[in-house]
């Protein structure tokens, strides 16, 4: 299937196209024509611009906004720029959502959110649409939500024991399938198979870990159930198939229930991480006690314990972790390089443990709230934020993404809607630019400003909204049916993504039932 047939297809409807779809280039990358008109955001700074890439949906980036990028690829340590369609930024954030920047031997936690491996995923289910009436909705997410923490120190159904937040931390994944049971073969559906290598360090988990965290159940209580904020449990129906051949290796039909999540990654991995770098998004409130927290591990437990670091390095301990840089570089090889390394492997690995409860989850809550015998089983787990590195240009860069996914190239790709407008399952193109190497987790941003703007229009049918408090004894707080919205902008983002090789979409996905608690 051509790009141009996909854009026809997925954001025209059955209308012929004459011409690209609205997705320009911005700043554009050493060897890509810029268009005659100099093109959206063309490029004030040379060397800036040589290394930033923006890709639109229709709409150009805000000069501030692109100003900003300029920034961060004048960096001396910064190889390139990817502004995705969906750029958008948040209150209180060091770089803009859907954002993928790279590196050369460097790490800098602030190009992505603390929360680390931040993910969604797809349970597809054998369940039909005729099968899940608003009842039988509600009746799943109150069953699932049974199960939650009703607050951060609270023991449930999932919880892990301190050994098992130990295993998790190095294992990833692997360390909570016999504890969930779960296959091996789960791993296979996840990024890097649930796992990256923690880098060898004598004793790292008693240099790299607070001993409160090790020991606290703070950070293994809560696991897989938090749906606050923008994250989200969401019962949906496939509705529209676009490439038949991979919907059918992936188990997918017309009309057919799959439960999709986003979540993550827990409290363990964003409270590690705090104590690394001063993030703007650390509460005022909770300051004091991060200060007092790493003043413990970086001046205490971490001389103290066997190859710990010496005085020398206690200046430097100040500069990178204590201090609001902007900006924290570490050289990956270094003393902290490979410090902050082991960090965010330990972080990662946790995330994936933490979502590996949700799809336990999911499937206990189908089992016993409408059948025994339903089958559930993941497609696809995806990380959104993440700090990676990855061969590219024939050797090896650090990858930083913030509410940006790694394209697989040929493997599943994730791009969510809202809880009233449609998400789409997608194939990475096979081949294509290897300086696209990512694409937005979710068209977010577009949708709400379309909506803003009186703009989102309604389609066919209703979905089941529910939110609820969290624990045993969760109540409901509110329940409506909402009417579905036209996926109109998520087609958009589709189509820039797919004329520029990145991927082609295989299935629309309609909300039918959205959890918040």
């Amino acid at each position: 299937m051509s790009a141009r047939r996909v854009v026809a297809e997925v954001g025209l409807g059955s209308r012929t196209i004459d011409r690209p779809a609205p997705c320009a280039w911005g700043a554009p990358a050493a060897g890509v024509e810029r268009p005659a008109d100099g093109g959206p955001g063309a490029a004030g700074c040379p060397r800036a611009a040589a290394k930033l890439r923006v890709l639109n949906a229709g709409e150009r980036p805000e000069p501030s906004l692109l100003a900003r990028l300029k920034g961060v690829a004048a960096l001396p340590y910064v190889e390139g720029v990817l502004a995705l369609p969906d750029l958008h930024q948040k209150e209180r954030m060091e770089v803009p959502s859907s954002l993928a920047i790279t590196t050369a031997n460097t790490i800098v936690p602030e190009f992505t959110s603390v929360a680390i491996n931040d993910g969604m995923g797809v349970v597809v289910t054998d369940l039909e649409a005729r099968e899940m009436s608003p009842e039988r909705i509600e009746r799943f997410f109150t069953c699932i939500n049974a199960n939650s923490a009703a607050h951060p120190l609270d023991a449930n159904r999932y919880s892990l024991s301190a050994g098992d937040l130990a295993r998790a931390a190095f294992e990833g994944g692997r360390a909570v399938l016999g504890r969930y049971g779960l296959a091996p073969a789960v791993l296979d559906r996840m990024e890097w198979g649930g796992r990256l290598p923690v880098p060898p360090g004598r004793d790292a988990w008693s240099q790299v870990v607070p001993a409160w965290l090790r020991a606290s159940p703070l950070g293994r209580s809560e696991m897989g159930l938090n749906f606050g904020g923008n994250h989200f449990l969401e019962v949906q129906v496939v509705d529209r198939i676009l490439d038949v051949e991979t919907a059918a290796r992936w188990g997918l039909g017309r009309d057919q229930v799959v439960i999709m999540y986003h979540l993550g990654p827990g409290p363990f991995s964003g409270t590690l991480l705090h104590h690394y770098s001063r993030r703007e998004k650390l509460s005022p409130a909770r300051a004091p006690l991060f200060f007092l927290s790493k003043l413990l591990l970086h001046y205490g437990q971490r001389r103290r314990a066997p190859g710990g670091t010496g005085p020398g390095s206690m200046r430097r301990a100040w500069s990178l972790h204590f201090r609001r840089n902007g900006w924290t570089a570490y050289s990956a090889e270094s003393e902290e390089g490979v410090l902050i390394r082991q960090a965010l492997a330990m972080a990662t690995n946790f995330g994936f443990a933490y979502r590996l409860a949700t799809v336990a989850a999911i499937r206990d809550a189908l089992h016993e709230a409408l059948a025994p015998a339903v089958r559930a089983e993941l497609l696809c787990d995806i990380s959104h934020n993440s700090i990676v590195e990855e061969p590219l240009a024939g050797g090896t860069a650090w990858v930083a993404r913030h509410n940006a996914c790694r394209l697989a190239r040929g493997g599943p790709a994730i791009v969510a809607g809202s809880h009233d407008v449609p998400s789409y399952l997608a194939l990475g193109v096979p081949v294509g630019p290897e300086e696209l190497h990512s694409y937005d987790h979710g068209a977010g941003h577009l949708i709400e400003a379309r909506r803003r703007a009186g703009r989102l229009e309604y389609a066919a049918g209703s979905t089941t909204r529910l939110r609820m408090t969290r624990g045993r004894g969760g109540r409901i707080g509110s329940l409506s049916q909402v009417p579905v919205c036209s996926s109109e902008p998520v087609d958009r983002l589709l189509a820039c993504l797919a004329l520029n090789d990145v991927m082609q979409p295989v299935a629309r996905l309609r909300p039918a039932g959205t959890l918040k608690n």
